[in-house]
């Protein structure tokens, strides 16, 4: 292979790299509008396709669990309906509006009553004092929650570690505008000057072509000009030499 060729297929996988990752961004940034779109009240969660994310808050969920999160983490939710949380069973992380404490609160469902569930933070599970059992009657009011099950709003599904503060940056009057906005307008003038030089580009090769092919059906006339000129002089010729022959013969 040349070193143009090398050249220009390099160039064309980066291309296709660059527009892979621009279209990539520019679905995120979608999908994150739509998203936090949804939300109408404190008490939404955002979500698209009944999926959700939240940031945490506070550490109340850092424990020794496989599924247990810390402050900071940023958690991915399945928003429940009134028939899915009937299926919920103890060892479930759910989260629900707490109206006190204006904020989301996710813990873990440790006992299962008829309307409601009780839950509690892996932090205070791990502390053998502070750990609640449905068989005590001395459980610390302190250290777990009572909800009603209509409260549920999602269950926990998995954890992105560490990603909660760019997420709150990023739902922040500063950060959405700088971080979701800005780079969509950059994208789409980019895009669109990118639109605009293949535009220009396609319609300089159209130009050139019909430059080119008037070029040929000129040169094509000229020639059929001169071919027409030379049988003139051919036939002025013939007609000289057949008056010449002519007066010979007198």
């Amino acid at each position: 292979m040349s070193a143009d060729a090398k050249k220009n297929t390099v160039k064309t996988i980066l291309s296709i790299v660059l527009n892979v990752f621009f279209y990539l961004i520019i679905l995120f940034l979608l999908l994150f509008a739509i998203a936090n779109m949804k939300v109408k009240t404190q008490a939404d969660i955002p979500n698209i396709f009944g999926r959700g994310f939240l940031s945490v808050q506070s550490d109340s969920m850092m424990g020794n669990e496989e599924d247990s999160f810390d402050e900071g983490d940023m958690i991915f939710v399945k928003m429940m309906k009134a028939k899915d949380i009937e299926k919920l069973k103890v060892g479930d992380i759910v989260t629900w509006y707490d109206i006190n404490r204006k904020a989301f609160n996710t813990h873990r469902i440790v006992d299962i009553g008829s309307n409601y569930f009780v839950t509690q933070g892996d932090k205070a599970a791990d502390d053998p004092d502070l750990k609640y059992d449905p068989d005590r009657n001395d459980n610390n009011p302190n250290y777990y929650e009572i909800i009603n099950k209509s409260d549920v709003k999602a269950v926990h599904v998995s954890t992105w570690k560490g990603a909660g503060k760019a997420l709150d940056f990023l739902q922040s009057p500063i950060g959405f505008p700088l971080c979701i906005v800005l780079p969509a307008v950059l994208i789409l003038i980019f895009e669109g000057a990118v639109l605009v030089r293949n535009v220009i580009k396609y319609n300089n090769a159209k130009m050139e072509a019909k430059f080119k092919q008037g070029k040929v059906e000129d040169l094509s006339l000229l020639e059929q000009e001169r071919e027409k000129i030379r049988q003139e002089i051919l036939q002025e010729l013939k007609q000289k030499e057949q008056s010449q022959a002519e007066e010979d013969n007198k």
